[in-house]
């Protein structure tokens, strides 16, 4: 039995990796990946850079698309596991507050805030 969910992990992973983009993101991408060609965007390598640029850049209709898409944990660990020095300071409140993250899981690893008690802002 544990080879065959591991079977199905595999394949899923695999169906996920090869899945384009979705459409509603695609319409969008002129203003979202203005810098790159979308159709070398593998939505798996490069889950942080499109799930940035759509807290970001993009309109409810793409920020819909990539919650159905990457799923909201995929999304509240990406904030968690540094994403908010990759999103614009502005948006974090904003995004915490609607992935219910509490603010302190959305300081920096490296920020002086966790690491050193002396620290006097």
């Amino acid at each position: 039995m544990r080879a065959f969910n591991a079977a199905l992990t595999l394949v899923a992973r695999d169906k996920i990796s090869s899945m384009p983009l979705p459409d509603e993101i695609l319409a969008e991408s002129s203003a979202l990946f203005h810098d790159t060609r979308a159709q070398d965007i593998d939505p798996e390598v490069h889950a942080a850079f499109v799930i940035e640029r759509v807290l970001d850049r993009g309109t409810l209709r793409s920020v819909g698309a990539l919650l159905r898409y990457y799923g909201r944990d995929r999304i509240r660990n990406f904030l968690r596991d540094g994403g908010t020095e990759r999103v614009s300071k502005r948006t974090v409140p904003l995004w915490a507050a609607f992935l219910q993250i509490a603010p302190d899981e959305c300081i920096p690893r490296s920020s002086p805030l966790r690491s050193s008690p002396f620290w006097t802002a």
